[in-house]
């Protein structure tokens, strides 16, 4: 199992529509495989978001980061584009 998160600020004057964009996400991703679908605004740094679930493989996620940095629709609503979308994978350490 793999643990995602995306992380982002978005663009202030466009977070009613990236608001309107998430709302069905939880939906969207476990449609590709993804369970546990959590998003969280920074408490500290309003406009900062983090978003988790988790995956079953490498495959899944690989293709979950590709979509969500191809979505032209949201990643116009992040400050800074899709080069801003921060994307990354954890697997449990090996203790």
């Amino acid at each position: 199992m793999l643990t995602v998160f995306m992380e982002y600020k978005l663009d202030s004057a466009k977070r009613a529509n990236a608001l309107s964009l998430l709302a069905d996400m939880s939906d969207k991703l476990a449609a590709m495989g993804a369970t546990g679908y959590r998003c969280m605004e920074g408490l500290d740094q309003p406009g900062l978001f983090v978003e988790a679930f988790e995956v079953q493989a490498v495959e899944q996620y690989e293709r979950i980061k590709a979509w969500r940095q191809a979505d032209e629709a949201f990643c116009d609503c992040v400050a800074g584009g899709a080069a801003k979308l921060h994307v990354w994978a954890f697997r449990p350490a090996e203790l």
